[in-house]
């Protein structure tokens, strides 16, 4: 059923290693689940931080004759993604304010692995339900606070802020916990309560709760060749019990009418 993700983990220039292939197909498999169901043929799709282009050439794997728009900050994921699906149209600008995209025109915006990054996921969330039309899709990954995810970014550098951001100014933030933004599931009811828009939570997807901090990943990868992805798989039943925070997990929201009552919450 997943054939289409295991292709994208096998185009992964490097070679990741063992574990970050594994968590990529678990991540890839999701996405690619969420596209066969919300996205139509000649559907418009925005994908907010797109990086190297990976969401997008899933979509396009999954759907035939979409409409689809890539937006990040960096100009060289940005020139790779160029070449992985010349069809798209790309734009270098910040998601806080795109201004290079249209508003209230697209069917479905997505964004996985950008929100962490971000200034604040309230600003998020009223820009990517402004891009929609009326009963468009959201499809917004975002990670749980105090997952293994988040401690494990608590233990690395912190992220370029802009492109020409230094590795010295990097390490300076690196001893601030606010490198990285990871916020309770009420902030992001408020969030979308604050966006000015109607929505509708239609489902909520966990993509798992097993996570390693990179510079440790040498150490998953060498058990790996003696005891294979179940290792993996493994781990990640046990902290489900253990420590049930999600790494990640989508929340799939409908925008609607702004006079509709808003409904649900995370």
């Amino acid at each position: 059923m997943h054939e289409l993700a295991e292709v994208l983990v096998h185009q992964q220039r490097p070679d990741p290693g063992p574990f970050v292939r594994w968590h990529l197909r678990r991540k890839f498999c999701v996405m690619e689940e969420l596209f066969r169901k919300y996205l139509a043929p000649g559907a418009k799709l925005a994908d907010m931080g797109c990086g190297k282009g990976d969401a997008l050439v899933l979509a396009s794997l999954c759907v035939s004759g979409c409409e689809e728009w890539g937006l990040d900050i960096n100009c060289a994921d940005l020139q790779v993604a160029r070449q992985r699906i010349p069809s798209a149209i790309l734009c270098q600008d910040d998601m806080h304010d795109p201004r290079t995209l249209p508003k209230e025109y697209f069917d479905v915006v997505h964004e996985f692995g950008a929100a962490f990054l971000s200034r604040g996921w309230g600003i998020l969330a009223r820009v990517y339900l402004s891009l929609l039309k009326d009963e468009g899709i959201l499809l917004w990954e975002l990670p749980q606070r105090w997952s293994l995810a988040h401690i494990s970014y608590l233990l690395t550098v912190a992220p370029k802020r802009k492109p020409d951001d230094t590795r010295f100014n990097r390490l300076l933030r690196s001893f601030l916990p606010s490198k990285y933004r990871f916020e309770s599931d009420e902030s992001v009811t408020r969030a979308l309560r604050a966006s000015g828009c109607g929505y509708e939570i239609l489902e909520r997807i966990s993509i798992g709760t097993f996570y390693f901090p990179a510079l440790l990943h040498f150490v998953l990868d060498w058990a790996w060749r003696y005891f294979g992805d179940g290792l993996f798989e493994l781990f990640d039943r046990a902290t489900h019990h253990l420590w049930p925070r999600d790494i990640g997990y989508y929340l799939v929201v409908r925008k609607k009418a702004l006079h509709a009552a808003s409904q649900g919450t995370i």
